[in-house]
């Protein structure tokens, strides 16, 4: 008999591993992702939107957010009339994959309006849009700007719904089968209700699994023949032939769907082996037919579906992040799908199974079916938390703020949650009551079958919500666009030497800025006696010496300018100085991020360390997920307190030190490249105190050089007024560590801590001549 009893977990980790020597394989044909956003939006472009011009340009060039498919994306110039006054050539960009160009000849004066189109080399969407442009002339009526369609096509939400059906069912007949009937029920003696069972399931897995993956076939073909049609703008129809032979051959979407479509065509194939070796091994010993995932065949099948659910996840929103968060993105999506293909792919099993079954209580193997349905639920409790926590970490990757849900996809994030609570509620009553009563009540049956029918339909549901999701522009990229949740101007609010200090600065991006300050003292009411008022900008990537500027007292407590530009995008630091005749100088500082014309389109990524830290935070939770599954007296998994509590122990341990070194070590992350504190009134009195401990004695109580020691030495302390500006951060925390060779000026790094010593690099900063 061809069976693998003998070590089943062996078989689970072989075909794990299977998957992820596949996945390795065609990883690295997946397009490049250095900029991905999800959707190839418009980041800026030449001419600028809107712009006037009094000689006519030479060429037309859009800058998108993510590299893009040469053969599917093209730029038009259309004059008023909507005729095409470009030299059609329209072409990727020699230097820049994110980049289109278009030449023009001599324009006539005019209005203008650029219509582009593209597709993502990442998730395969199709955005167009368009911006005008005048010629010799003020801007007038042009073509009617292309907006940006909800959807790519009406179709594409339930074509990703077919396949994501059926890579659910497929999948999670599958695992139910190797987690749950064989373990179970594999060893029961013939004609027991055991045995029954386990024989009538184990031929429904390749009855299931053959109409599922041709449901995923269904999807991916018409999502090839969609994608085509809207990359070419033509009716399906149309949309066969050369439109659908480029897109399948010259693009990187096209390569992606292959390798997806390859990946269904195996897992089918191995199933249909399997059964055969399955029915042969049956047929010579009726007492013990072979579960389809007790073949080699079947694990492999079972591995072909993993690597196709990987697939899907490499093609995904999350695939699309900036690169630094892209890995722990596409991870976290793969463990939400397996999640789901584990629980809801098992609900479509067990239906099935019900509905095809007898339906009298009296032929069913009732005693049978209430040994097994404790471990399904067990697997179904581990599976709902893996989904909330993976759920949570997509709605950071894809909403990140609240005010995002506001957005398509947002309402359909809401619609999804709406509909997983009837799930869990349905979940636990069936896990926690009616299953116990199946032995003593037969109508506790008749309530089983509908509350799993209803699960079934719920997933059904959901499912339906996640096409929706996959098919619509992400929150926070269409938030970005609209402005929601994107703040007009950066405020701030600190407290030093008794005045609260206000801060806006409008828009706070880059180009012309206007800064304003308000002064109140710790009652709220007005100081209008402030001598002078300065504030400093200063960008702290890089020295661009940046000037002090003096605002203009408006009366009423409030100082304001209009004169600040911002030249780079990047992380800026406004220290503001209030001087007052009757207190000490009032000082303080708050950081903020000046967006580029290109990286408000996408003002609302994910930052690399909160993402980390949540994806820790996420397996962490996965882990002692697993390890109550296999605690002892919980029997869900092969070998319930070993391997349960080992797994559990591992994913658990890679959380912790993913949260270890995303918070502490570092290691993999960019190296902060300025002060990481900034100079608040709680650094500024840290930095006096280690100032007057270690340095005041040689350079002064006012770091002219002319403290007690100083004077002692041959060569004069340095005056830190003159010499603290000609240093970056970075350089002074260096002297202060290390000291400087051939001086008397000796390293504190033993004496003080980093935190110390970036607290007194702001603080002799404060140092003026």
């Amino acid at each position: 008999m061809l069976k693998v009893r003998q070590d089943r977990k062996t078989l689970l980790w072989g075909a794990i591993a299977l998957s992820l020597v596949l996945m390795a394989l065609v990883l690295p044909s997946f397009g490049d992702a250095r900029t991905a956003s999800a959707h190839a939006n418009q980041i800026r472009t030449s001419p600028p939107p809107d712009s006037e011009l009094e000689t006519a340009p030479e060429r037309v060039i859009v800058w998108f957010s993510e590299p893009i498919e040469p053969r599917l994306s093209r730029i038009r110039v259309l004059d008023q009339e909507g005729r095409q006054v470009d030299n059609e050539d329209s072409q990727l960009s020699p230097t820049e994959s994110t980049a289109m160009v278009v030449t023009l000849p001599a324009l006539e004066n005019g209005t203008y309006t650029a219509v582009w189109g593209n597709t993502s080399t990442v998730d395969g969407h199709s955005v167009v849009g368009s911006f005008r442009f005048a010629v010799g002339e003020p801007l007038s009526e042009a073509v009617q700007i292309v907006e940006q369609p909800l959807l790519q096509a009406q179709s594409d939400p339930w074509l990703r719904w077919l396949f994501f059906v059926g890579a659910l069912a497929f999948a999670g007949s599958l695992i139910f089968e190797f987690l749950v009937v064989a373990p179970v029920l594999g060893t029961a003696e013939a004609g027991t209700p055991g045995n029954r069972l386990f024989i009538q399931m184990t031929r429904l897995v390749p009855r299931l699994a053959w109409p599922a993956a041709g449901l995923m076939v269904a999807g991916l073909l018409g999502l090839l023949v969609q994608q085509a049609a809207v990359s070419f703008d033509v009716p399906l129809v149309d949309a066969f032939g050369e439109p659908l032979r480029t897109v399948l051959f010259d693009t990187d979407w096209g390569r992606q769907w292959t390798w997806r479509m390859l990946a269904v065509v195996l897992a089918a194939v191995f199933v249909i082996l399997a059964t055969r070796i399955g029915g042969a091994a049956s047929r010579s010993d009726e007492d013990a037919p072979v579960a389809v995932t007790e073949t080699v065949y079947g694990q492999l099948a079972l591995a072909a579906s993993l690597a196709f659910i990987f697939l899907t996840s490499l093609t995904s929103h999350n695939a699309a992040s900036a690169p630094e968060v892209r890995l722990p993105a596409i991870l976290s999506d793969f463990i939400h799908f397996l999640a789901a293909a584990a629980w809801i792919g098992g609900l479509f099993f067990l239906t099935v199974w019900l509905r095809w079954s007898t339906r009298s209580s009296d032929n069913l193997p009732v005693s049978a079916l209430s040994d097994a349905l404790p471990r399904f639920s067990r697997i179904a409790i581990v599976s709902a938390g893996t989904l909330v926590v993976t759920g949570i970490f997509s709605g950071w990757m894809q909403v990140t703020v609240p005010e995002a849900t506001a957005t398509p996809h947002g309402w359909a994030l809401v619609a999804k949650i709406v509909l997983m609570v009837p799930l869990f509620a349905f979940a636990a009553l069936n896990s926690y009551r009616i299953t116990r009563r199946l032995m003593a009540d037969p109508a506790a049956l008749r309530i089983f079958r509908k509350l799993v029918s209803a699960e079934a339909l719920l997933g059904l549901l959901i499912l339906l919500a996640v096409g929706w999701l996959a098919g619509l522009e992400p929150a926070r990229q269409y938030a970005s666009r609209n402005g929601i949740g994107v703040d007009e101007s950066r405020s701030f609010s600190d407290t030093a030497e008794g005045v609260r200090i206000d801060l806006e600065v409008a828009p706070g991006n880059v180009g012309q800025n206007s800064v304003t300050v308000k002064l109140e003292d710790l009652r709220g009411r007005t100081i209008d006696n402030a001598s002078e008022v300065r504030v400093l900008l200063r960008f702290l990537e890089d020295d661009l010496a940046e000037p002090t500027q003096s605002l203009v007292d408006q009366g009423g407590g409030v100082w304001s300018g209009d004169d600040f530009r911002l030249a780079i995008g990047g992380i800026y630091q406004a220290e503001v100085v209030v001087r007052r005749p009757d207190g000490f100088d009032a000082r303080t500082a708050f950081r903020f991020e000046a967006l580029s014309a290109g990286s408000i389109a996408d003002a609302l990524r994910p930052t690399e360390t909160p993402t980390w830290v949540l994806f820790g935070i996420e397996l962490l939770i996965i882990g002692a997920l697993l390890a109550f599954a296999g605690a002892p007296g919980v029997r869900l998994m092969v070998q319930p307190s070993a391997s349960g509590a080992f797994s559990g122990a591992v994913v658990a341990g890679a959380g912790a030190l993913i949260l270890l070194n995303a918070t502490v070590m570092r290691i993999g992350f960019e190296e902060e490249r300025f002060n990481p504190f900034p100079p608040t009134p709680a650094s500024l009195a840290s930095g006096s105190a280690s100032y007057a401990t270690t340095c005041s004695a040689c350079h002064g109580d006012s770091g002219l050089g002319d403290g007690p020691q100083g004077v002692l030495l041959d060569t004069p302390p340095a005056d830190l007024s003159i010499h603290v500006p000609l240093h970056t951060d970075g350089e002074l925390f260096g002297f202060i560590r290390d000291g400087i060779p051939g001086t008397a000026m000796v390293g504190n790094g033993d004496v003080l801590s980093d935190e110390e010593m970036w607290n007194l690099v702001n603080f002799i900063r404060t140092f003026e001549g």
